[in-house]
């Protein structure tokens, strides 16, 4: 589907909806950029009539550029020390995933009120990201995740923040946004879930960062070749206590895309 990304962004960036990643809250927004922007413009305002000392930071995120190769150590070995990961600024996500789809196309027109000195390459970086891991939990059907490797993605994963992993989790396989592009694109058929736990959080400026991570349990699932929300239940664990609330999906096997050998998830919730 690569060549229909300029395609699917060409209706406009305000058609895009993600949720603010930025923040520990369910604020629905347009994009990441203008929930940025909104952001930043109160904190400097609120700083100015404050009078306050403190100095307030412009846009500092980054592109996607790559994925995450020590999510596989950690599947390997049922551990991993270090690993951090957070749910911050535009391009975060890239370490969420074993790979992703680099975004291909052009890039949507900027708003007439974006703010290069404020606002930095927001939009261009978050169009790096467009199918990078957070679009599979941003609460948005018509965004997805993508792996990113050469053939159909076998033993690529994937890292989504649930509510609580020992609930039942609800997937959205393949690209739903159309029944077209869903049957075009290779749709997962196998797949291992994995319930895993951070044993170190950090509070930072942009939100916790986890870290030290254990696998809790896994089991395997066979999703059906419907584009629909499908439902598996993990073995029990305590999957909600601060730490917990993490599952890793990982590609066994696929449905054969008609066109196109990239294998998509649109969405995993709790």
């Amino acid at each position: 589907f690569r060549h229909k990304l300029g395609d699917l962004f060409g209706r406009g960036w305000k058609g895009w909806r993600i949720y603010d990643l930025i923040f520990s809250c369910t604020l629905r927004c347009k994009s990441v950029y203008p929930a940025m922007r909104t952001f930043l413009r109160f904190l400097f305002l609120g700083l100015f009539l404050g009078g306050s000392t403190l100095t307030a930071q412009a846009y500092e995120g980054h592109p996607c550029k790559k994925g995450n190769p020590q999510i596989r150590t950690l599947l390997k070995n049922g551990k991993i020390q270090g690993m951090p990961l957070n749910l911050g600024i535009t391009g975060d996500a890239e370490m969420w995933a074993t790979s992703f789809l680099p975004a291909e196309g052009e890039m949507p027109d900027r708003p007439e009120d974006y703010d290069v000195e404020l606002d930095g390459n927001m939009d261009r970086d978050d169009f790096s990201c467009s199918f990078a891991a957070f679009r599979a939990f941003d609460k948005n059907q018509e965004t997805a995740w993508s792996e990113g490797v050469k053939g159909p993605g076998i033993g690529e994963a994937l890292v989504v923040k649930l509510e609580d992993s020992s609930k039942p989790i609800k997937i959205r396989p393949g690209f739903a946004i159309s029944e077209a592009l869903f049957k075009q694109n290779n749709r997962p058929r196998k797949i291992r879930v994995y319930a895993v736990a951070a044993m170190q959080s950090n509070a930072t400026q942009i939100g916790l960062i986890y870290s030290d991570w254990k696998v809790l349990t896994s089991k395997e699932f066979e999703l059906k070749d419907l584009n629909d929300w499908q439902t598996v239940q993990l073995p029990r664990h305590n999957g909600s206590n601060a730490h917990g609330g993490f599952v890793i999906i990982e590609i066994l096997s696929v449905y054969a895309g008609s066109k196109y050998d990239d294998t998509l998830i649109s969405e995993v919730m709790n």
